[in-house]
């Protein structure tokens, strides 16, 4: 098990975790909205080493779902996808807002980084894809979310 980082948030954070054939984090946060921040950061810790990443370039990303398992699964892989396409990585979430109706879950960031350069940024592990695997998100009896996520590699 490696962590990265302590959290700016108190009380929130994120681990990787070993798993078979994949990768896991176990993302915790005292919100639902940090709780995307975090497995945010931890999808950057294994794509390369976070401290060599600056925020340089400004950025939106919104994504939505039927629930909150699926508005988190399609945020990794909004993440993944501007990874992929555009080389992006993300230094920080700025601002974050999730908004849930009855059969529509919405998440906006405003995010900053850089675009990956092999010079400055270490290889991490090759992820492929954000997975639903035993994934759940539900309060506990004080009100903060703790999820793990097995992420495809």
């Amino acid at each position: 098990m490696t962590t990265s980082k302590p959290s700016p948030e108190p009380n929130a954070g994120f681990v990787t975790i070993d798993h078979t054939a994949d990768v896991a984090l176990r993302v915790w946060a005292p919100s639902v909205e940090r709780l995307f921040v975090e497995a945010a950061r931890g999808l950057l810790s294994l794509l390369t080493d976070p401290e060599t990443v600056t925020a340089r370039e400004g950025r939106r990303l919104e994504v939505s779902g039927l629930d909150l398992e699926e508005l988190l699964v399609a945020w990794l892989n909004e993440i993944l996808y501007r990874f992929e396409s555009e080389g992006l990585l993300l230094a920080e979430v700025t601002s974050a807002e999730l908004s849930a109706g009855e059969d529509d879950h919405r998440f906006g960031a405003r995010c900053r980084g850089e675009r990956y350069d092999p010079q400055r940024h270490p290889p991490g592990v090759g992820v492929k894809a954000a997975t639903y695997h035993n994934l759940r998100i539900a309060p506990d009896r004080l009100g903060h979310y703790d999820v793990t996520l097995v992420l495809d590699t």
